[in-house]
């Protein structure tokens, strides 16, 4: 295994609000519609794409168990790679999710010329594999070994941004998750209907964005894709 190079930029904390919609069985396109007659000018600005991920969490579920408890200060850790072909992993990012209270942060480390391909290798072997490959970095080294895959999530993604520049929208459906502990992983394939659309802003654009989301839905919702993974393929066990 080869070492990934790592590319991580000096960080500068950029905490912002991640304000969530979920729509229950929605329809994708009433709802992108509903979004472009919002009144702040939203247009989609990047093409189509589907996210994948891996999350990983210790032997004890603890980034889960602080989610659903509300600790307001907790991490999550993922790595996340794009493309139609999931089990096709090329130059991934692992990603640290940081949460504050109602606003959060993101830290992202490229690995530049990693590939993995799931079909023959199974989400404990990229585990192994990320651990070997990031040797170089002893931070993202010590974080891996102390935790586990957790889940494998899908789904498609696509993006507008508001005429103003200041406030964001992705708009996420054909969710699937998977149990990466499962002999054949893809055997445990469940798939929800549910679109989620989050609204993404600065610190300072608080106020006025209560009037973007009035116009988006009559309320918030609190919706974490690897929560809701977690409780579909281990609850009760949990």
């Amino acid at each position: 295994m080869e070492k990934a190079a790592v590319s991580s930029k000096t960080h500068t904390p950029n905490l912002r609000f991640e304000r969530k919609f979920v729509y229950e069985r929605g329809e994708t396109q009433a709802i992108i519609e509903n979004v472009s007659r919002n009144p702040f000018g939203f247009k989609e600005v990047f093409h189509l794409r589907k996210v994948n991920n891996i999350y990983f969490d210790d032997a004890n579920f603890n980034f889960y168990k602080q989610n659903v408890e509300g600790v307001a200060n907790r991490k999550k850790l993922r790595l996340r790679w794009y493309g139609d072909e999931s089990s096709q992993i090329h130059d991934p990012t692992i990603e640290i999710k940081i949460k504050q209270g109602e606003v959060g942060d993101k830290v992202s480390h490229k690995l530049r010329g990693l590939s993995f391909n799931l079909q023959r290798q199974s989400p404990n072997e990229v585990h192994n594999g990320l651990i070997a490959a990031t040797s170089n970095s002893f931070r993202i080294k010590q974080a891996l070994s102390s935790l586990q895959p957790a889940l494998l999530n899908t789904y498609e993604r696509r993006y507008f941004l508001s005429f103003c520049g200041k406030y964001r929208i992705t708009v996420d459906f054909n969710q699937e998750f998977y149990n990466p502990n499962y002999q054949v992983y893809q055997h445990s394939k469940t798939k929800i209907d549910d679109v989620i659309l989050e609204l993404k802003y600065a610190l300072e654009n608080d106020r006025e964005a209560r009037e973007v989301s009035q116009s988006i839905a009559p309320r918030l919702s609190k919706n974490s894709k690897y929560v809701r993974g977690i409780n579909l393929l281990y609850h009760p066990e949990l």
